[in-house]
This record gives structure tokens, C-alpha cells and sequence, in this order.
């Protein structure tokens, strides 16, 4: 398969994934139709579309860059640097090779914010997409977030192989529980992006409203300063916010460099279900709706 970043050559593609998701041939497939609500089953037979639109985004992103995904890697890394040098030379917090800290939490963060505003573009980059093919509304969506997953894992690798060789100095069981803490942060990811799509085509204020809340998240998330530095008495409070739990894992796990506690893992399982199953229920609620509007 060839995707050269044509826009005309798309919809060939998906075509073409609609007839055989697995590119093998087989038997005849059910094809969605708006008037039935889509279940595991219908995204499940949709599966090619859904890789081949993710391929497609990342093609279409790096088409005619000459670094290509060294951009991705480059822009979180330079706000790294900054904040390293902010908390390391004149703030001063007192942690063990600060710049592991950050770089174990901050990606995680990075990765967060560029799913919550891919969400608010991505219904109405594909609207024509979505009234040429019959397709569930959610291939557009789980598209997009496939995509900056992909980005996000080689992060994420990258920054895991530097932990292991110049912070830890050796390879710690804790990195087993990794995959799972990825599972985990995909879910939580998706499920805000489902509202986030929703309520960004019905109004439109939220694309500048986006930016302040997530700036106001990214303060009230332990992505440069550690939990132990929120006073006790407002933890209840600050556990609030979903990112915190997601964040503090993966500083544990790549970090610290121990197992996480079960409570800390359980409990940021459980909100992470619970976001994505919440935030599906409104894009279910409303998807024929943005239909119609984008």
C-alpha cells in the first residue's frame, strides 16, 4: 500500500480496506448503515479503514518535511530543555537527575495535549470522508488517536532506553508493568477525545477554551514538580484531576524504577475505564448530530 499524501488517492484506499480489512480475500462483510448504532462487530470489520487513516494522518503530517517525525520529537524536547534548566540551575527541586523526572512524566503529558486537540479538528478533517463512505463515526476518531500513539511509543521507547542507561544503570522489573500503564493511558486518551470531538463541533468556543484549560491541567499535573510537593491536606483534591494518577504511574515505573502500588494502579485503571466509557456515551449520544453539523 502506498500512501503518498494524495487526498484524491484516499478514498480508493479505504475502499479497498472496506472490501478486505486484512488485505486477504473473504466473504462478503456487513456494511454500516446509519440507522444501526455500531458495535465491537461493525468496528471490528472496519479495522482496515481504521489502519489505513491512521497511516494516512502520519503520511500526510510528514509529507514534504525534510526532518519528518525528528519535528515530532524535537518541539516537546526543547520545552524539556527549557524546564531542566529552569528547575535544575535556578529553581532548584530537589530530586536526583531532574531531567529523568521530567522526561518520564512530560512525554506522557505531551502525548495527552496532542490527543485533546487532534479532537477537536478531527470529525470536521474528515467530513467528507464521512459523507462519501458509510462508515461508523468513530473511524475517524480512533484513527487520529492510533496515530499520535504511534508517535507517542517511539517517544516513549527513546526516552525509556535513556532512563535505563543514564539514570538507572540497569534494566528494573518495574519496566514490565510499562505495557500495561500504556494500555491504560491509550484508553484514558481516547475516551476524552470521543467528547472532545463531540462538543468541539457543537461549539465552537471550545477550540479557544482547549488551550487554557489544558495549560490550567498542565500546572495542576505532577509533570516538572513531584506529588510529595502538594501539601497533604489538598491531595484529595488534586487527585482530581485524571492526569495526575496517569502521570505519577509512569514516574514510578520509569523513574523510580519500582512496581506501582496497587492502589495507584487500580485507581488509574479505573478512572481510565471510566473516562472512555463516559466519553463514548456522549459521541454515541450526539454522533448523527455532529454528522449532520460538520
Amino acid at each position: 500500500m502506498d500512501l503518498d499524501g494524495k487526498p484524491e488517492e484516499l478514498l480508493p484506499l479505504l475502499m479497498e480496506a472496506l472490501e478486505d480489512p486484512d488485505g486477504k480475500s473473504e466473504k462478503p462483510r456487513r456494511v454500516f448503515t446509519p440507522e444501526a448504532q455500531p458495535g465491537l462487530r461493525e468496528l471490528w470489520e472496519h479495522r482496515g479503514v481504521v489502519r489505513n487513516l491512521a497511516l494516512w494522518n502520519l503520511r500526510v503530517k510528514y509529507q514534504r518535511s525534510v526532518f519528518g517525525f525528528l519535528w515530532t520529537l524535537l518541539n516537546p524536547l526543547v520545552t524539556v530543555m527549557v524546564l531542566i534548566a529552569v528547575f535544575s540551575l535556578i529553581i532548584r527541586l530537589d530530586l536526583d537527575n531532574y531531567w529523568a523526572f521530567l522526561v518520564s512524566g512530560y512525554f506522557v503529558w505531551n502525548f495527552i495535549q496532542q490527543a485533546l486537540f487532534n479532537g477537536t479538528y478531527v470529525l470536521e478533517e474528515h467530513a467528507m470522508l464521512s459523507r462519501s463512505v458509510a462508515l461508523p463515526s468513530e473511524v475517524p476518531v480512533i484513527a487520529a488517536s492510533l496515530a499520535k500513539f504511534a508517535e507517542f511509543l517511539v517517544e516513549i521507547v527513546l526516552v525509556t532506553l535513556a532512563l535505563l542507561v543514564f539514570h538507572q544503570g540497569h534494566v528494573n522489573s518495574s519496566i514490565l508493568f510499562l505495557p500495561v500503564a500504556l494500555v491504560i493511558l491509550y484508553v484514558m486518551a481516547l475516551g476524552f477525545m470521543f467528547p472532545v470531538a463531540t462538543v468541539s463541533v457543537l461549539f465552537k468556543d471550545v477550540k479557544h477554551a482547549l488551550p487554557l484549560a489544558i495549560t490550567t491541567l498542565f500546572y495542576l499535573s505532577p509533570v516538572f514538580y513531584p506529588v510529595s510537593l502538594v501539601p497533604e491536606a489538598y491531595r484529595t483534591f488534586y487527585y482530581l484531576n485524571p492526569f495526575a494518577g496517569m502521570i505519577q504511574l509512569f514516574h514510578v515505573i520509569l523513574y523510580e524504577g519500582q512496581w506501582p502500588s496497587l492502589v495507584l494502579l487500580g485507581s488509574v485503571s479505573l478512572v481510565s475505564a471510566l473516562v472512555c466509557v463516559v466519553g463514548y456515551r456522549i459521541f454515541n449520544r450526539y454522533r448523527y448530530i455532529c454528522v449532520e453539523l460538520v
